[in-house]
């Protein structure tokens, strides 16, 4: 076996091991007696950016973090660039859904490599590959996070990058504050653009008289962070006043059928005749046809890098009820959504994923009377989704991002 074998398996061992139940592609934390992979250094110490850019990321996986190295790439094409997009799902166990991206790593060469990955993963790849995919090019390591400070196991990443991007503000402060002295932090949003698909209840099997509200979340970012609890509880509330005919909708991922995170959130709902639960995966088509379906976007995290499924929501016209801090933020404002106040809580996750730290508690009753309203005022709903587009189109623009590429990585 060769070094970079052993040092995967290592690797891989001692994640396993310190958290049995994380498998999102996402990594959260990396022990530091990793010192073997954190020692090489593979920065390309101020070469000019020439040559193709690789962004590796999971393009072929029905996963959030896929959608978004997939819009990188649409972004960097649309500003000229020439883009190779290198899928690296197969290597961490995520199965390739989508016919996009090469799975076969890139040649040698010269070019800048985005790693459209958190730092355990960044690691895995250079342990596999021997640090290859980045000698003599450009490195950049785009990184999404959901708390004010990053995992102290994540600083030897740093040995590895020339510059860091981040999905949003409250992502890029944590990144700066260990960020070594002098290192580009940039906040690149995830651009996207509003889609075309028309509504389809029938395909969802979703009534039409009914009110739709919609809560997604991937469980393997874990429950109490994506806190659906609270969005089913703030439900029960509001239609326990409302007029109007309403159904919550709790998209999940991550979880098989027998996952006591799954008995957790059926308990929750209980003999409610008016919210259902829908585990399993949608092509990228499917969700964007299940946002359109819906009447209202309901989101009561605790904490966001980023907020992939509120910014579809927005763009796509719906009103988003959502926590009111993090990463959401940078997209959001008082008339293009219902910002939900909360206090700040200590961290508490026993997915262990999370530890440390600080994250938000959205108010139930403000959460509840919102809700409440959006249900029975179709005009209120109308006016705060379109303002919501155009807010959220304006803000994650591709086009105006494309410029923005264009003057971080050309010469």
């Amino acid at each position: 076996m060769s070094a970079p074998d052993t040092a995967l398996t290592r690797l891989r061992a001692l994640r396993r091991r310190l958290a049995p139940g994380l498998s999102g592609p996402i990594g959260k934390m990396l022990p530091p007696a990793f010192g073997f992979i954190a020692g090489l250094r593979h920065k390309a110490g101020g070469l000019p950016p020439s040559g193709p850019i690789i962004v590796a990321g999971f393009h072929g996986s029905v996963l959030g973090i896929g959608e978004a190295a997939r819009s990188l790439s649409a972004t960097l094409r649309s500003a000229g660039f020439e883009v190779i997009d290198w899928d690296v799902s197969a290597l961490f166990g995520h199965e390739r859904r989508i016919q996009a991206g090469d799975p076969a790593a890139p040649s040698p060469g010269a070019g800048t490599l985005i790693a459209h990955m958190n730092p355990p993963e960044l690691l895995q790849l250079i342990a596999l590959h021997g640090g290859d995919a980045l000698k003599g090019r450009r490195a950049i390591g785009y990184w999404a996070w959901e708390l004010e400070h990053l995992p102290r196991a994540w600083k030897p990443a740093f040995r590895h990058v020339d510059e860091v991007w981040a999905p949003s503000r409250f992502t890029a402060e944590a990144v700066e504050e260990v960020a070594p002295r002098g290192m580009t932090i940039r906040v690149l949003p995830h651009p996207l653009a509003p889609t075309d698909l028309a509504p389809d209840r029938a395909r969802f099997e979703l009534p039409d008289d009914a009110v739709v509200v919609l809560s997604a979340f991937d469980l393997r970012s874990t429950l109490a962070r994506k806190n659906p609890l609270a969005a089913i509880a703030a439900f029960k509330r509001a239609t326990g006043r409302t007029l109007s005919k309403a159904l919550l909708v709790l998209k999940t991922v991550g979880a098989d059928a027998a996952s006591p995170l799954l008995a957790q959130i059926n308990a929750a709902i209980g003999d409610a005749p008016n919210i259902r639960l829908f585990n399993g995966v949608l092509s990228p088509e499917d969700r964007d046809r299940l946002v359109a379906s819906a009447d209202i976007i309901l989101s009561l995290h605790r904490s966001e890098g980023f907020g992939l499924w509120l910014a579809e929501g927005m763009l796509a016209g719906k009103p988003v009820v959502a926590t009111a801090w993090s990463g959401n933020m940078d997209f959001m404002a008082p008339k293009a959504a219902a910002l939900i106040p909360a206090r700040l809580v200590a961290v508490d996750d026993r997915q262990g994923m999370y530890a440390g730290g600080r994250w938000a508690e959205a108010d139930l009753d403000s959460a509840e009377a919102r809700l409440a309203e959006l249900i029975d005022d179709a005009a209120a709903r109308r006016t705060m989704g379109a303002a919501a587009k155009a807010h959220a189109a304006k803000a994650l623009d591709p086009a105006r991002w494309a410029a923005t590429l264009n003057t971080w990585l050309t010469p």
